[in-house]
C-alpha cells in the first residue's frame, strides 16, 4: 500500500512538471517582471483577422457570427480582468485614452476539446498567438511574447471555455518575469 501511494505522488509530480509555460519571451528590451510593475496604464487590442480553428478553416466559420462576436468580446473582457486581478502596478483596459502602452494579441489559431472526467462534460478551450506590447507615445517595441497552446480553461459551455482560457492567460501575463 506504501509502495502504491508512493508512487502515485511520483506520477502526480510528474505530470504538474511537464505542465509547460504556453508564454515565451522572443523580445524584450527591458525586464517583464519590474515592467508590469509601473504604474502606468496600457490598453488591449486583439487582432482575430486571420484566426483560424484547428489551423484548418477560419474561427468564423466554426463558429458562427453570433458566437465568434461573443467569443471575441469575452476574450477581451476575460483577459483584461485576469491581468488586472494579478499585475501589482501597471492596469489595463480596452480604452486607449490616457494609455502609456498598448498589448496587441494576435490570435493565429483555437481549437477546444471536450473533457469528460469530473463533474461531467465541459469544453477546454486552447489558443495561440502572438502578444506584442509597444510605447503607444513612440511606437517602440517593448516585448514580443509568443503565445503556444494556452489552455486550462473549462466551461459547460464551448464559447464560454475560450474567455476562461484568456483570463488565465493575462493571469500568466502579469506574473511574467
Amino acid at each position: 500500500m506504501k509502495k502504491m501511494l508512493v508512487a502515485l505522488c511520483a506520477l502526480f509530480v510528474s505530470v504538474s512538471l511537464s505542465a509547460g509555460n504556453p508564454l515565451k519571451v522572443t523580445n524584450a528590451k527591458t525586464g517583464l517582471k519590474e515592467f508590469f510593475k509601473k504604474d502606468a496604464k496600457a490598453y488591449l487590442a486583439l487582432d482575430w483577422s486571420k484566426t483560424q480553428y484547428d489551423n484548418k478553416k477560419t474561427a468564423l466559420e466554426e463558429f458562427g457570427a453570433t458566437d465568434y462576436d461573443f467569443i471575441k468580446k469575452d476574450c477581451a473582457e476575460k483577459f483584461i480582468e485576469g491581468f488586472n486581478d494579478k499585475s501589482k502596478g501597471m492596469k489595463l483596459s480596452d480604452k486607449k485614452d490616457g494609455a502609456n502602452y498598448k498589448f496587441l494579441i494576435k490570435v493565429t489559431n483555437l481549437d477546444s476539446f471536450t473533457n469528460v472526467m469530473g463533474w461531467g462534460a465541459r469544453t477546454e478551450a486552447k489558443m495561440w498567438g502572438t502578444l506584442t506590447i509597444v510605447d503607444a507615445a513612440s511606437g517602440d517595441t517593448v516585448a514580443e511574447i509568443n503565445i503556444d497552446e494556452a489552455e486550462d480553461g473549462t466551461d459547460y459551455v464551448r464559447r464560454e471555455a475560450f474567455g476562461k482560457t484568456f483570463l488565465l492567460l493575462g493571469e500568466r501575463v502579469a506574473k511574467m518575469k
